[in-house]
């Protein structure tokens, strides 16, 4: 296993760091970094750049903005998102915040897939080159384009399906249900009439739409550290509130009926159930007395072991072969009930 499968932001950052020079930045220049979870921008702001910086999605350190302010930068640093349609988006928002003559570096491991980005973005970077390959990882670069070749504004890139669903590019399933989020919603737990409901994680609003068609006057609180997904949300379930956050701190004093999940397990390429662990063990307290959880994972991981440290009734609601919903009720007073 590479450092990028273990740790793969410390490995973004080690490249960069380690490639200064191939840059050829000069301190006093102003540098737009995109998709930050590292310590890069306080190396660069301590070796004497004006750092701005851009995620699309929310994080302890940044607060998500779905589209980057037009700075005029004198260069953009992107690290590379998982999702492929998402980085030909990305790196047209990143030449839009860029001034005329600067330039783009596009950076990540070659487990992560960098060496076939190139071809991705030959429509705006016909002249991309690998300007630094080293530590297992590679950097791109290439000249900020004409205007007329950038698509700046995040409306070119929506995309309407199955009868005027909407989505973007880099949500969860390219915003159509995958296997697991539709066992999950064949098999959720009736809501009660006026129910308050959770959509934890809620890409855009497949399980809150779901839900909506069941039960009209629910209550639904859709949450998603993605900027992109809760504009979704709007288009896609005008009832449900969207709330941007990274966990649930963002909803701490409600109250919820029912709180319903199809939760990330991955930090990168590598999985990581620590998302997983703090849904429970923090949602717990936010059920009402009669509240339940409604998850579904991969059904190699673990739940019921998680699940019944925090709850006194514990159930596999369906099992396909590949995943497992599960149902979760009576939260222990160990969980702060």
């Amino acid at each position: 296993m590479t450092v990028w499968r273990d740790d793969p932001e410390h490995a973004a950052d080690t490249l960069v760091e380690a490639s200064r020079d191939d840059l050829r930045l000069a301190p006093g220049e102003h540098l737009l970094l995109i998709n930050q979870g590292g310590r890069l921008p306080q190396v660069l702001a301590a070796a004497g750049f004006k750092i701005s910086i851009w995620n699309r999605r929310a994080s302890p350190l940044v607060q998500g903005a779905a589209e980057p302010s037009r700075i005029s930068a004198d260069a953009a640093l992107l690290r590379m998102p998982k999702s492929k349609d998402e980085l030909v988006m990305t790196a047209h928002q990143a030449c839009a915040a860029v001034r005329c003559g600067g330039r783009i570096f596009i950076y990540g491991g070659n487990d992560e897939g960098i060496r076939a980005v190139a071809p991705r973005l030959s429509a705006i970077a016909p002249s991309i080159a690998s300007i630094a390959t080293r530590h297992h990882g590679r950097i791109l670069a290439f000249g900020r384009p004409a205007d007329a070749a950038i698509k700046a504004d995040l409306a070119a890139w929506q995309q309407t399906v199955d009868a005027g669903w909407v989505t973007f590019p880099g949500l969860f399933a390219r915003g159509d249900k995958d296997d697991g989020t539709a066992l999950l919603i064949r098999h959720l737990p009736a809501p009660s009439p006026g129910a308050r409901v959770l959509d934890y994680g809620c890409g855009p609003g497949a399980i809150a739409a779901a839900i909506t068609a069941w039960a009209s006057d629910a209550d639904i609180d859709a949450l998603d550290n993605d900027t992109v997904a809760l504009l979704a949300v709007r288009a896609n379930v005008p009832r449900a509130t969207p709330i941007l956050g990274f966990d649930l701190s963002g909803v701490a004093g409600r109250r919820y009926d029912l709180i319903v999940s199809n939760p990330p397990i991955h930090a990168g390429v590598r999985e990581d159930h620590g998302v997983l662990k703090r849904l429970i063990s923090d949602g717990a307290p936010l059920l009402t007395a009669n509240g339940k959880f409604a998850l579904v994972v991969q059904r190699r991981v673990p739940l019921e072991k998680m699940l019944a440290a925090t709850f006194a009734d514990v159930a596999i609601a369906a099992d396909d072969g590949r995943f497992r919903v599960w149902h979760a009720a009576r939260a222990k007073a160990a969980s702060g009930r």
